[in-house]
């Protein structure tokens, strides 16, 4: 195969017989071949490709072959394409004017084959060479171009020198910097045009590299041709030529004298920030984006326990370690907040600093992102202090305060308890004379130490649901008859009185009654206290869902509840008190604990509802009570109760569990007055004894009743797992003296079957009866 494969040759000649031994050459030689018959075909047919090579016959009618290739010249695509002129001519000055013309050599005719082929390879040989080398003078032109450019973007001066110190190039900022532009530099030296003392300036620390052949760096005051005095920072290394050999030297220049400026201005601020930092008395811990500390002061190293030089590239938790000090747990760390967040938080008010040696310290924190001047974030910073003393001094006073609190709140109490007993023990001496000589005088006296006794237990289950929290022992009630009832109650022979609004189908809730009685009382007083020239109170309760009331937290306001509403027309709440109002111990009345309002609050809260007010001057004032209605399953264990409290007619055994003799005879009383045999146990043992015995002996008790707590043996709790061991189905109810024990709330927890609390009546305790005896247990 040819190595002219693919070449593309024009032929122009109108002799067929030329044409025909021509093109026995070149056919089987695989180049491509095109043929025309004239210098004005050939002319137009170069608009449409470029041939490798064109062979143009001299003699032509119209347009001989010179002036052919004359045209062809003027075609700047066509001026390096070899042009052949073929031709009988020999004459000398023939082939001058073809050369002339444009052409680069001859083929006589007659043709020889040899001569033909031997001509066309060369010049095709001679074309690609022309053509890889203007390829390659391109490229050079093109790399030279853009390292010039490079070069004179680079802001910075920067010079070639030859091992004579002269200048072989520069950039146009070192133009700038000499004040001569680059022909007036080139091949001079630097006494040739600098100024003296910059001229020797660059000659002695040339000299030095070139010796050394190693690159240096200096920093140089250098003066220039402007008189003007700059800190340049000045890196020399050496030329190195294509083989490895030195070729002189190339010289950087970057002028740092606002650099060095701003360095001096940051060091003498960060000075400044330091002794700053070091003269607060908060401690200062600073952190990098990754968390790890980067500084702190004196002060944090006092509190810490841990030196700058300890602390520095720890994580921030490992020195910084805080935890929560009612729970012990740990905290948050507050710089991965800040970090995540990317704002400043504040540590709770109860947060304790473990030290270093394991010591502790109450302190108050904050912690904020650190910004450069562009906004990006590049750490944080803690600042913190001690305040263990403030806290003891706080606590202090704030005991003080309690206890004259509960001064006032025990005088209160025991001038209502004074009152209750008079009329406790009034009544039941009474009783006793009147009781041989009139029964009716001696059942009313009687009534009315019952009530006196009542109040008695509401008056200790109100103190308690403060002093505990109150945990609701909860059933499904009717809030209309419980708010009426009790709304009366507190108005009985008042001159203010109540207009009740109740929607049709009002929900049950699942609350505890006496509870829930309690609120009602103490809104309901204060309202009447703030009308003391009489009025109307308005109360209403409607079903509501949460949703639409926007006054719930969002926990609240996925479903149903019930909204009580007590509105009076009285003096209202001034403003700067009314956040205050449901604090514990505050009150504006001379006479007040502090307590109604504070115990509603509790109430309610335990019950998972909400309460709000509103008052205005002079207008009134209104409080919102939020209450779940009670659910499918709470409502059906009310309903089952209340059945099988009326369907219960039969006498059961039932064992009393309980530390106080007189109590015991009271139980004992009680469950006879209700149709029951009873079975007495001072504590856990003797009741587990003699529910063994009972049952070998074929009389199984029904029912056990147990005090939660008995001093010096076993309670309530241990006994009923006792008795739970003994007979899985055992039947038992808890009662407590502390009706706000959390056992009362969750009996069921503890596998008991109802819940009743002291002191209960005759009704309360048939219907604790009727839950326990239920077939299951639910």
């Amino acid at each position: 195969m040819s190595d002219h494969a693919n070449d593309l040759i024009l032929i122009v000649d109108d002799q067929p017989a030329s044409l025909k031994i021509l093109l026995s050459f070149l056919q089987d030689r695989n180049f491509e071949l095109r043929v025309l018959p004239s210098g004005a075909q050939a002319l137009a047919a170069l608009d449409h490709f470029t041939p490798d090579i064109i062979l143009l016959d001299v003699l032509m009618p119209e347009m001989d072959g010179f002036e052919t290739c004359r045209r062809m010249r003027k075609r700047p695509e066509l001026t390096e394409i070899p042009i052949i002129f073929m031709t009988a001519l020999s004459r000398l000055e023939d082939k001058v004017e073809g050369f002339a013309a444009g052409g680069v050599d001859y083929i006589t005719k007659p043709f020889q084959q040899v001569e033909v082929l031997a001509r066309i390879s060369t010049q095709l040989s001679l074309r690609r060479k022309t053509l890889k080398l203007k390829a390659a003078q391109e490229t050079l032109l093109h790399q030279k171009t853009m390292l010039e450019a490079l070069l004179d973007s680079i802001p910075d001066p920067i010079y070639f020198k030859d091992l004579n110190n002269c200048y072989l190039g520069c950039n146009r900022a070192f133009e700038q910097f000499a004040g001569k532009a680059e022909a007036e530099i080139l091949g001079r030296t630097d006494s040739e045009f600098l100024p003296p003392v910059l001229a020797a300036s660059f000659r002695s620390h040339d000299a030095a590299m070139l010796a050394d052949r190693t690159a240096s760096r200096n920093e140089e005051e250098l003066t220039g041709p402007d008189n003007e005095t700059a800190l340049y920072d000045v890196l020399k290394s050496p030329y190195i030529g294509p083989d490895g050999g030195l070729l002189g030297l190339i010289g950087i220049c970057r002028n740092i004298t606002e650099l060095k400026k701003a360095e001096r201005q940051a060091e003498e601020e960060r000075e400044r920030l330091s002794v700053t930092l070091h003269s607060i008395g908060d401690g200062v811990i600073a952190t990098d984006v990754l968390g790890r500390i980067s500084y702190c002061n004196k002060v944090a190293e006092q509190l810490t326990g841990w030196s700058l030089a300890e602390a520095a590239d720890q994580p921030s938790s490992e020195v910084f370690r805080i935890i929560n000090e009612k729970t012990e747990a740990a905290c948050a760390d507050p710089v991965r907040q800040v970090l995540e967040l990317g704002r400043a938080v504040t540590l709770d008010s109860h947060t304790a600093l473990i030290r270093r040696d394991g010591s502790r310290l109450s302190i108050a924190d904050s912690c904020a992102p650190i910004h450069d001047r562009a906004g990006r974030l590049l750490g944080t910073v803690i600042v913190f202090r001690d305040v263990t003393n403030e806290r003891k001094i706080t606590e202090e006073m704030l005991k003080i305060r309690k206890l004259e609190s509960v001064g006032l709140l025990a005088a209160g109490i025991a001038h209502d308890f004074n009152n209750i007993l008079t009329a406790i023990l009034g009544n039941i001496e009474l009783a006793g004379v009147m009781l041989q000589t009139d029964s009716r005088q001696t059942a009313a006296l009687l009534t009315d130490a019952q009530k006196a006794a009542i109040r008695a237990a509401k008056l200790t289950r109100q103190l308690l649901t403060f002093a505990k929290g109150g945990e609701p022992v909860k059933e499904a009630i009717d809030l209309a008859e419980l708010v009426q009832e009790a709304a009366d109650f507190v108005l009985l022979g008042s001159s203010v009185s109540c207009d009740y609004t109740f929607a049709d189908q009002l929900r049950l809730i699942s609350a505890d009654s006496s509870q829930i009685s309690q609120v009602i009382q103490n809104i309901v007083l204060n309202a009447k206290q703030a009308m003391p020239e009489g009025g109307k109170i308005q109360i209403s309760c409607v079903n509501v869902a949460g949703a639409a009331e926007t006054v719930l937290p969002p926990e609240l306001r996925q479903g149903d509840l019930v909204r009580i509403t007590i509105q009076d027309r009285g003096r209202g709440i001034p403003p700067h008190i009314i956040d205050k109002i449901f604090d514990p111990f505050f009150s504006t009345k001379p006479e007040g604990s502090g307590l109604g309002l504070a115990i509603c609050h509790s109430v309610i809260m335990k019950h998972g509802g909400w309460i709000a007010v509103q008052s205005e001057l002079g207008r009134g004032t209104m409080f919102a009570v939020y209450l779940p209605a009670a659910k499918p399953d709470e409502l059906a264990a009310g309903r089952t109760i209340r059945k099988e409290e009326a369907a219960m007619k039969q006498t059961a055994l039932i064992m009393v569990m309980d530390d106080e003799p007189m109590l015991r005879d009271l139980a004992k009383a009680q469950l006879h007055a209700l149709g029951h045999e009873a079975v007495l146990a001072a504590d856990g043992e003797e009741a587990a004894a003699s529910y063994a015995r009972l049952r070998d002996e074929g009389r199984p008790v029904d029912l056990v009743i147990m005090d939660l707590t008995i001093p010096g043996g076993m309670g309530g709790i241990e006994t009923a797992r006792l008795l739970l061991e003994l007979d899985p189905a055992a039947r038992l109810i808890v009662a407590s003296g502390y009706s706000n024990d959390p056992v009362l709330a969750e009996y069921r927890k503890y596998g008991f079957r109802a819940a009743v609390a002291k002191p209960f009546s005759l009704n309360d305790l048939r219907r604790a009866i009727a839950a326990a005896l239920q077939s299951d247990q639910g």
